[in-house]
């Protein structure tokens, strides 16, 4: 009888690890778009800081930029750390 209770409660355990991994899997695609998405609109950003005189707007539209890259890279450390510890 324990040996079966063992087992389901195995089952149903390896159940909720396959569900939390495949929605880490998807945050992690959600993250890493949106690093790449603020990666691209900070070049263009540089571009037309580069090629426009009175850039100010443009330059708070970078540093804006700058930092969303830097906070979705943390996010991306933290979610990547989750991951390899629920894989131990």
């Amino acid at each position: 009888m324990l040996n079966w209770v063992k087992k389901v409660h195995d089952s149903e355990l390896d159940f909720f690890k396959n569900k939390i991994r495949k929605f880490q899997e998807k945050k992690l695609n959600e993250i890493l778009e949106k690093i790449q998405f603020h990666e691209y609109m900070k070049t263009q950003s540089e571009k037309k800081v580069k090629e426009s005189p009175d850039s100010a707007k443009l330059e708070k539209e970078l540093s804006y930029h700058n930092l969303m890259v830097d906070v979705w890279k943390r996010n991306e450390e933290k979610l990547r750390t989750q991951m390899s510890e629920m894989e131990e």
